[in-house]
């Protein structure tokens, strides 16, 4: 009986499992419908699975209710229920970073054949950031790129550097490569970047050898958007959004606050300077009057833009429009932007031609800013006195009792106008020999034309007017023309020998000249009610109103040659040669021609045998690089020559030394090591690179001291060292990821050490008011005497002495090296959460390392400016013996070259954060739209500094003053396809 149990159960229990089991079968596709063999289909959560054949088909026995995964390199896992018999399946390419293709602006390579350090960033990254110039939106997207954005001016260009400044007088600022065509970093305002497919950011000598003399600060290569074989396609993207001046966290006095100092505090500048009675003492503290409320609103964005591309296999084209509108967060600051974009191309199998063209006209309306001017409207957010009002009882602007400016009047009634007509536009011709498959002759020549023009008017009745030649006002006109082309042919040949041999060999030739010419004047005496030159009352020699009249022009051309060749070895090691030869006209006859290049290698060792076991690595590659990249900019087109101006005296007109010349003066050269890995594991859910870099700057364009007799204070010359090195981090990972839900983060970080190796003359530093430039030292460093505190018992400033000891008394020999104003530390961290159609994204930057010198404090917490308004800290000066505070008696001689005003300049900011939701295709294919997405969008929400400034991102390291901070924005907005 009990063995007819066991048996009986035995049955039960596998007649149950074989009812619950059924077979499914199907077929696996890739996008094109092509079927892929060794797909594994596995039973999810077991170990049983099976794999396509030949054909993609596969057969296999699940229990019900379970789920099948399906899975192979170079795809996107897929799982799905299997609820029937039947189960077909398209599995989504994953393309490795290693197959992105990087663009060179001269060609275009696979980034796993190239030795060189580059980061590409895709279009959807900044396309839909609302700032009115694109490259503050590259903010933290790559490891090695430091961005600061100096101001929240609508359209004002951020400061971009890669790799550190390797430059004391020359230029620092990357190369910036449109379709081919140089342009200039300034002139993004004019731009639309919803026409960018991707940036390509070029870093080591590898990647910048190729562009030589112009590749010294590393190279962004934007590529704008092309059409796409098939039946047209609309785009629209639209945004709206709303801007705020961030909260001060420098507080200045209140009315009474500010009353209570002027009349009680021992500042011998106080003791009631203005004479207040007891009464008007009282009826002003009462008045508060917030000029931040008085000078900024609420900006507001407008965005909208209309694209469209199609075409057939042999010709496509896209057509874009769009307009811009931004008002800033301060009164009468604005940028207006309407731009065009025109790109076709065209052609057989062996002939192809193509035409990539923009134009765009900006409008920008602004105020003055980064100054200690007392004309300018944004110092009096601190300095004007709070018991002022800006009109009076009868509606019309108040004199300020201080002889401070209005500041609403002087940006109500000033204008300060400026526009930019901008074209780029370039022609290539491809013809592919049909004798010899793989070579082909290539010519790409294009244009960059910028005009810009400037409107300064002001108003007699202002105070800027007031201090105008003749005290009546003025009027500036302003005139700038700049036409850069770009001719580069060349002539390449790619092959393969066997399997195992890749080559590609380039040869090049290209000319560049760029032709500037300015011209302005201003006039003055504007006695007539108009704010033109009609106004302008013409000048004599008695009623002293002669215009000024300035103008300039300048040329300049380079002309190179240059080879490039990669070779590729069983798909897994890559040589990369580079040899360019640079002429430039701003160097003298013996200097003019420098030699510069490259040679890298890569090896993708996760091809070798030994590693063939370890699943858990997709890819594992080695790279090394070194070569030389020089450096022109900077200097005078005419630099090694002598330049003579114009001066008078007596009333006649004398020429004068303004440069002398430098016949010697040569290239700045770079020398760049590069080495590193780039990595993708566990199936491609981690990836990332870490690389070493060590840029060495000789040749450096220095100012050499001359004797101040000479008339000319210095003279350039190329003269000391200057180091980079720094280690760059870069990792993307996926945390989680199933059917519907995603989960992705990325972290770069970038840490470059800056420092003078060698100066000249057997000179051990050079220094500049509050900076030093000294050996072993960073560039851009501060060079202070340390205060020590304020002396409880005398309320003196104390200052410590080179031995640490304390004293009294000021000596600039004290001085020392307090840090650098560029942060050494930089980086970004991103995150995603995607679920179905709706996406969650963030964006995090922060920068660490530096200081910087608030000059905003030293002029609140001077006593002698007690006149204007003043900050909160001076309510706790010392004022008796025993005081313990960090604001000295007032009495004592206040000097500001200390590091008392230096500040750390550290800061984490969320700098963007975007909600969106995409309709499913069920709707929208009813509504006859092929894509819809909708989302909301945060810039600048939160910053976390100790900086008491409004904003840490100071490119200089010093603000001066009249600080216009980045706008904190709220958006929202829409990108409809058809």
């Amino acid at each position: 009986m009990r063995q007819m149990l066991v048996l009986l159960t035995l049955f039960l229990s596998v007649t149950g499992t074989l009812f619950a089991q059924r077979t499914v079968a199907g077929k696996v596709t890739d996008e094109k419908g092509d079927p892929l063999s060794g797909v594994s289909v596995v039973v999810k959560g077991t170990s049983t699975g099976t794999t396509t054949n030949d054909s993609g088909d596969y057969t296999i026995s699940l229990p019900n209710g379970k789920t099948l995964v399906f899975s192979i390199s170079g795809y996107k896992t897929f799982e799905s229920a299997a609820t029937g018999t039947s189960l077909n399946v398209t599995l989504q390419t994953e393309v490795s970073s290693l197959e992105e293709i990087v663009v060179t602006g001269y060609t275009t390579q696979i980034k796993k054949k190239s030795a060189g350090s580059s980061t590409v960033i895709t279009a959807d990254k900044i396309e839909n950031v609302t700032l009115g110039s694109f490259d503050q939106a590259l903010q933290g997207m790559a490891p090695g790129l430091s961005v600061t954005a100096p101001s929240g001016q609508p359209g004002a260009a951020a400061s971009v550097q890669i790799r550190g400044k390797g430059s004391i007088l020359g230029s620092n600022t990357p190369l910036y490569i449109v379709d081919g065509i140089q342009i200039n970093a300034s002139d993004f305002s004019t731009l639309n970047p919803g026409d960018f497919a991707n940036i390509s950011v070029l870093k080591d000598a590898s990647a910048t050898a190729i562009y030589g003399s112009r590749g010294a600060n590393g190279v962004l290569v934007i590529t704008t958007k092309k059409g796409q074989a098939g039946k047209i396609a609309f785009n629209y993207d639209g945004q709206y959004g709303i801007s705020k001046f961030p909260t001060p966290k420098l507080k200045v006095m209140n009315s009474a606050q500010k009353l209570d100092y002027e009349v009680n505090s021992p500042n011998p500048y106080g003791g009631n300077p203005y004479g207040w009675t007891p009464a008007e003492i009282d009826a002003l503290s009462k008045i508060n009057t917030n000029w931040q409320d008085v000078l900024f609103h609420t900006g507001q964005t407008n965005s909208h833009q209309l694209s469209a591309s199609g075409g057939k296999e042999n010709t496509k084209y896209y057509v874009s429009g769009s307009y811009f509108d931004q008002t800033g967060t301060v009164k009468e600051t604005r940028l207006k932007r309407y731009t065009a974009r025109f790109n076709i191309e065209s052609g057989t199998k062996n002939l192809t031609f193509g035409l990539n063209t923009q134009v765009g006209y900006s409008i920008f309306n602004n105020t003055q800013e980064n100054d200690a001017f007392i004309g300018s409207p944004l110092n009096a957010i601190r300095w004007a006195n709070p018991y002022e009002t800006p009109f009076d009882a009868d509606g019309n602007y108040t004199a300020i009792v201080s002889g401070q400016p209005n500041p609403l009047q002087e940006i109500e009634q000033n204008k300060r106008n400026f526009y930019q007509i901008k074209g780029i536009g370039n022609f290539f011709v491809q013809y592919n020999f049909p004798f010899l498959k793989g070579l082909a002759l290539r010519t790409n020549w294009g244009a960059d034309f910028t005009q810009d023009e400037g409107d300064v008017y002001l108003a007699p009745q202002t105070y800027q007017g007031s201090i105008s030649q003749g005290n009546n006002g003025s009027l500036n006109r302003s005139s700038r023309n700049s036409f850069r082309y770009t001719g580069t042919t060349s002539l390449s040949y790619t092959t393969k020998i066997n399997s195992d041999h890749e080559l590609t060999v380039g040869l090049f030739q290209e000319f560049v000249k760029q032709n500037i010419r300015s011209f302005g004047f201003t006039g003055y005496g504007l006695t007539l009610p108009y704010n033109n030159e009609f106004a302008i009352t013409p000048g004599n020699a008695t009623n002293g109103y002669i215009p000024t009249v300035v103008g300039n022009g300048t040329l300049n051309a380079l002309s190179s040659i240059f080879a490039d060749v990669n070779y590729g070895y069983k798909g897994k090691y890559y040589l990369n040669l580079n040899a360019r030869r640079d002429g430039s006209s701003r160097f003298g006859s013996e200097n003019r021609y420098a030699n510069f290049g490259s040679v890298g290698a890569s090896w993708l060792v996760s091809s070798e045998d030994f590693l063939q076991d370890a699943a858990w690595i997709n890819t594992l590659r080695y790279k090394i690089s070194y070569g030389t990249v020089g450096n022109q900019e900077g200097i005078a087109d005419f630099g090694n020559r002598s330049l003579f101006g114009r001066t008078t005296y007596a009333g006649s007109s004398y020429y004068n030394y303004i440069q002398y010349g430098n016949n010697d003066l040569r290239w700045e050269t770079k020398r760049m090591f590069n080495t590193g890995i780039d990595f993708e594991l566990f199936n491609r859910r981690l990836t990332g690179s870490v690389e070493y870099y060590n840029n060495n700057t000789v040749d450096l364009f220095i100012d050499r001291t001359l004797s101040l007799t000479s008339g000319v204070n210095a003279i350039n010359y190329n003269l000391g060292k200057l180091q980079n090195s720094g280690i760059e981090v870069g990792l993307n990972g996926t945390i989680v990821k199933s059917r519907d839900f995603e989960w992705d983060l990325g972290v770069n970080f970038t840490y470059n050490r800056n420092r003078v190796k060698e100066l000249y003359d057997g000179k051990n530093e050079q220094v500049d008011g509050m900076g030093i430039t000294k050996v072993g030292k960073p560039i851009n460093s501060f060079y202070l005497v340390r205060a020590a505190g304020v002396d409880p018992q005398t309320g003196e400033q104390l200052y410590y002495n080179l031995d640490k000891s304390t004293s009294a008394n000021y000596d600039p020999a004290n001085k020392v090296v307090i840090g650098t104003s560029d942060a050494p530390y930089f980086g970004g961290v991103t995150t995603s959460f995607r679920y179905k159609g709706l996406e969650l994204s963030a964006l995090l930057t922060y920068a660490m390392g530096n200081y910087i010198y608030n000059n905003d404090r030293v002029n609140l917490e001077n006593p002698a400016y007690l006149y204007d308004n003043i900050s909160v800290n001076m309510a706790r000066e010392w004022r008796n013996v025993g005081d313990i505070t960090d604001i000295p008696d007032p009495n004592n001689t206040f000097i500001p070259e200390t590091d008392r005003f230096i500040e750390k300049g550290d800061f984490l900011r969320l700098r963007n954060v975007t909600l969106s939701y995409s309709l499913p295709k069920s709707i929208l294919g009813k509504a006859g739209m092929s894509s819809t997405r909708i989302f909301i969008q945060g810039i600048n929400l939160l910053t976390v500094t100790d900086y008491t400034g409004y904003d840490p991102e100071i490119s200089t390291g010093i603000l001066n003053g009249a600080q216009y901070p980045a706008l904190k924005q709220f958006t929202f907005g829409v990108n409809i396809g058809f």
